[in-house]
């Protein structure tokens, strides 16, 4: 059996980094390939070459047995690729059917609206994909954005390979299992999935075969029906390297207890994009070294709440207090100077320039300014930025490296890095480990614990009970329009929880 596309000695360079060296890589109709390893390790890159976004360096690209002499995005869509990237590519300012129809290769310039709309909920319904046509991007969340993404792939009629980039970083727990469904689908269908992930779990439960990547090189593949098991892929990832992190390190120039910041949230409501109330009354002291984890199904208020703690929604109910200041009406600049910081839920998107590299954006509040005769003096800001431990342990890449040629992952490490380099008082991190591999989730939660310590006021949004039981030491549930709790981790069970967050409080103690 011939596989649709097969690549060889495929070799990917930047400079003087090999981002990928001599990989071998194919797919079949009706296979789910999975790409594993830490980030950083090369999988996006990868995967963008086959999808025609980079050239390749080096090695060859063959379609149905065909080398192909040339080799570019467009090609690509032609021989039947499409791609889902993690940074989704919508304009949210149009509709989901406009977004559909600017994909669509061979559209012309006139949108025949009706025909359209009925393809889009017929495919929609095929896959129970949660969409309506007419509505604007920017009103979706990240869930139905990618939905949408995976609409424009099933519209075009030529493809056979689909290629997932980290598909379940931007998914609720409830809404994977669903996902992971509709790829063996798409397998039943004939389709070729290239699905690239770090999470194990997902690998063996969907993947026919598995290629693991470390340092840009491919190192083991695992197929179905072999003997192997989770610590055989996670040995594959990393390697014999351990994890090196000393908790009892302190942060460089850390705020004592007595410079924490404690913030109070008096009858705060809160509206959505929508203008309607998403939340309503909340009350809630944090205090100094704690870490309140914030429970809830996607889009019970989550990025709202974050939103208006760090002033970039206003509340429309209530009073917000820190360290005794009401800053109900303070500025972001404000809140900053308080010593607040924020990893947001999508980093990507809120926190990074990507046409600056590591090292410029560190300067945007994590750095302190360093100047020579008038302008910026980077080799001192560098030599500052090298000082920081937490760079090396949460992995951050090289500080010349420009933001847009990284990896989400790698975005999501330099984000928290900066936030934690910057002497946070009052830190919200959203999701902080969500889209990280098993090291890096480990670093990240070791800093957390490392901020508590020295008396950090901690706001930590996950998803994830399990990360929130571990880390947290109360619990704040956000649902039905509500938020209840705060619930003390050590008398509460996460199944009282995770009740609690589909049905809200009906009387858990």
């Amino acid at each position: 059996m011939e596989p649709i596309l097969r690549a060889q000695g495929l070799t990917k360079r930047f400079g003087t980094l090999w981002a990928n060296k001599e990989i071998d890589i194919e797919i079949f109709a009706g296979e789910i390939h999975a790409i594993a390893g830490e980030n950083g390790a090369g999988k996006s890159t990868l995967m963008k070459m086959l999808y025609g976004v980079y050239r390749p360096t080096s090695g060859t690209i063959m379609v149905d047995g065909t080398v192909m002499e040339r080799w570019d995005a467009a090609l690509a869509r032609e021989k039947g690729i499409g791609m889902v990237f993690q940074d989704l590519r919508l304009v949210p300012a149009f509709t989901v059917l406009e977004n559909v129809f600017l994909s669509l290769r061979q559209a012309g310039w006139k949108i025949d609206r009706q025909q359209l709309r009925q393809q889009i909920l017929k495919r929609a319904a095929e896959y129970r994909l949660s969409v309506d046509p007419d509505v604007e991007v920017w009103k979706l969340d990240l869930g139905q954005r990618q939905h949408v993404e995976i609409l424009k792939i099933l519209l075009d009629d030529q493809t056979r390979i689909m290629i997932f980039d980290e598909p379940t970083s931007v998914l609720a727990p409830h809404e994977i299992a669903s996902f992971l469904d509709m790829l063996s689908a798409f397998r039943q269908k004939g389709y070729g999935i290239f699905l690239i992930t770090h999470k194990i779990n997902e690998i063996l439960a969907v993947a026919d075969r598995i290629t693991v990547l470390r340092q840009g090189e491919k190192v083991r593949e695992f197929v179905k029906g072999e003997d192997f098991g989770e610590m055989d892929i996670v040995k594959a990832m990393i390697g014999e390297a351990e994890v090196r992190f000393d908790l009892e390190r302190p942060l460089p120039e850390a705020c004592s207890r007595s410079g924490a910041l404690g913030v109070e949230l008096r009858g705060v409501s809160v509206k959505d994009d929508h203008d309607r109330v998403i939340l309503r009354d909340v009350n809630v002291t944090i205090e100094p070294g704690e870490i309140l984890g914030i429970a809830g199904i996607s889009g019970n208020g989550q990025k709202e709440l974050a939103e208006v703690l760090y002033g970039a929604r206003r509340s429309c109910g209530g009073s917000l207090f820190a360290g005794g200041e009401d800053i109900t009406n303070a500025s972001i600049a404000r809140r900053i100077q308080l010593g607040m910081r924020v990893v947001t839920e999508d980093p990507v998107r809120d926190n990074v320039i990507p046409t600056f590299s590591i090292l410029e954006n560190m300067a945007l509040v994590g750095l302190e300014m360093q100047c020579r005769r008038g302008d910026v003096d980077w080799n001192a800001m560098e030599e500052q930025l090298a000082g920081h431990r937490e760079i090396e342990d949460l992995g951050v890449p090289a500080p010349e490296r420009i933001a847009g040629t990284l990896s989400g992952g790698n975005l999501q490490r330099m984000a928290f890095a900066r936030a934690v380099i910057s002497h946070p008082r009052f830190l919200i991190a959203s999701y902080p480990s969500r889209g990280l591999d098993v090291a890096t989730v480990n670093a990240v939660h070791q800093t957390l614990f490392r901020l508590k310590r020295m008396g950090v006021t901690i706001v930590l949004i996950s998803e994830d009970l399990s990360e929130l039981f571990s880390m947290a030491d109360r619990l704040l549930v956000l649902a039905g329009h509500t938020a209840s709790g705060p619930y003390p981790v050590e008398t509460c069970e996460q199944n009282e929880i995770g009740k609690i967050m589909l049905q809200g409080d009906t009387g858990y103690e």
